[in-house]
């Protein structure tokens, strides 16, 4: 479970971005624990007393206690070295004072729900909160298979079937519970018959989507609009 803090004195602001974070949560079937501060102080005494988070939107230009200093004291103080941090502001202008504390991003406001879910899911990678395997079972056996090497599932009847970089496989299954498993780990579903690993699309259309081993699948009417916003969210996000 990824731990999430949100540190900004505007509200607003901080309702926002953890709207966005909960409904990514929701939506790739993952749990996160999300706490929300309104001053620097507020958030340096909750880590002091509890604990530390992997990922913390700050806002730049806190009063009394700054972002830049609550990094300070992160990174140099408390030696805090693999907690991801995300600055955010509505200037540039002291983006060079954040050299030495390696933030993982820097946003500039107004917030854009594209880059928070990039961070999150950059955040998750970094900090090993996602795995690499897919387990299915065929019979009494059970199999593993790295997820970078599976190209899509596809539903028929009440078997699945597993296209790979080096072949397919058949098993029983349920194409909803494998969603559950693999949402999380950039997998879409175009159609109610079948789930592809986005990382393995060579060319997204408008009705249709090309693997990267040239097989042409239908992406769902009622899909479209949802393809579209991942799109958005995985080529345009990250800056």
């Amino acid at each position: 479970m990824l731990r999430i803090a949100i540190c900004d004195e505007d509200q607003v602001s901080c309702s926002i971005i953890e709207n966005i974070i909960l409904n990514y949560s929701k939506r790739i079937n993952e749990k996160m624990q999300i706490e929300v501060f309104y001053s620097g102080g507020e958030l340096l005494k909750f880590i002091l007393k509890e604990y530390c988070f992997d990922l913390i939107f700050i806002e730049m230009n806190l009063k009394h206690i700054n972002g830049i200093t609550v990094g300070k004291i992160l990174r140099d103080l408390l030696d805090y070295q693999t907690v991801q941090m995300v600055y955010m502001s509505k200037t540039d202008k002291y983006l060079m004072e954040l050299f030495n504390i390696r933030p993982m991003h820097f946003i500039i406001k107004p917030i854009n729900s594209y880059q928070i879910i990039a961070d999150v899911r950059l955040a998750m990678k970094l900090t090993d909160k996602l795995g690499a395997l897919f387990s299915y079972k065929k019979g009494y056996d059970i199999y593993k298979i790295p997820l970078k090497n599976i190209l899509y599932f596809e539903s028929e009847d009440r078997e699945i079937r597993m296209v790979t970089t080096t072949g397919e496989e058949l098993f029983y299954g349920k194409l909803e519970k494998i969603y559950n498993e693999v949402a999380k780990y950039q997998f879409v579903q175009i159609h109610k018959s079948y789930i592809i690993n986005y990382s393995q699309a060579r060319k997204l259309n408008y009705n249709e989507v090309i693997m990267s081993n040239s097989d042409c699948l239908p992406i769902s009417q009622s899909r479209r609009k949802i393809i579209r916003e991942l799109y958005m969210e995985h080529e345009i996000g990250v800056f």
